[in-house]
């Protein structure tokens, strides 16, 4: 590009434009193409990501609910997740229903018949809102771990600059392409008779075509 702007030769000004429009509509062309495809993959990113952050909001209601049942909620949702990981979600809620001391150490203490208040609220917790939220997560939460051990937040930014980049691209040498155009036809109206004879066959079929005003297409431009 700077060849082409900065030559003070009209021949070699000349060929620097023919070189520089000829690349431009192919890579363009090429970009269009590109850009297509990493637009569909980014959509499919997105729809992923939305996915991901509705199932997400429901884990964090089961952690929530955990809290009030178990002495390190945390803990209690990984076991759950290594359930989840390896067996059915029917398997894993049916092991669920067995009761809290399925997923961890439970707030207060029971001791054969006799519990403590806060074993009590902690089970009765249990019940009424780790269950139902157990039940919410479990059918999409093994996809939910890919998407999540797949990095899916960095990715789909990875994925918005590649795309953002590509369009920046294109976008530049779709606004330079009629500058250098209007700047090629100038030098094409300016050559003399002396500048012809140096150029080959292509360029002197596209100088021609210029000056005769015909609508010139490189081969690769859309």
């Amino acid at each position: 590009m700077k060849e082409a702007t900065k030559g003070v030769d009209r021949v070699e000004a000349f060929r620097a434009y023919v070189k520089l429009l000829d690349t431009s509509y192919k890579t363009t062309e090429k970009l269009g193409a590109e850009l297509r495809k990493q637009e569909r993959n980014y959509n499919k990113l997105k729809e992923d990501k939305t996915f991901f952050d509705r199932h997400r909001a429901k884990v964090d209601v089961l952690l929530r609910a955990m809290r009030e049942t178990y002495t390190n909620s945390t803990k209690a949702l990984r076991t759950l997740e290594e359930l989840a990981q390896h067996y059915p979600a029917q398997y894993v809620f049916d092991v669920c229903n067995l009761g809290s001391y399925r997923l961890g150490p439970v707030q207060g203490w029971a001791f054969l018949s006799i519990q403590s208040a806060s074993r009590i609220e902690a089970d009765q917790n249990y019940v009424n809102a780790v269950i139902p939220a157990i039940a919410q997560v479990l059918p999409n939460h093994r996809d939910y771990m890919e998407l999540r051990n797949a990095g899916i937040e960095e990715r789909i930014q990875a994925e918005l600059d590649k795309l953002n980049e590509m369009r920046r691209v294109k976008s530049e040498i779709d606004m330079g392409l009629p500058k250098w155009s209007d700047a090629m036809k100038a030098l094409a109206h300016e050559m003399k008779a002396d500048d012809l004879a140096l150029l080959n066959q292509q360029e002197r079929a596209v100088q021609e075509k210029l000056v005769s005003g015909t609508v010139f297409k490189f081969a690769n431009s859309a």
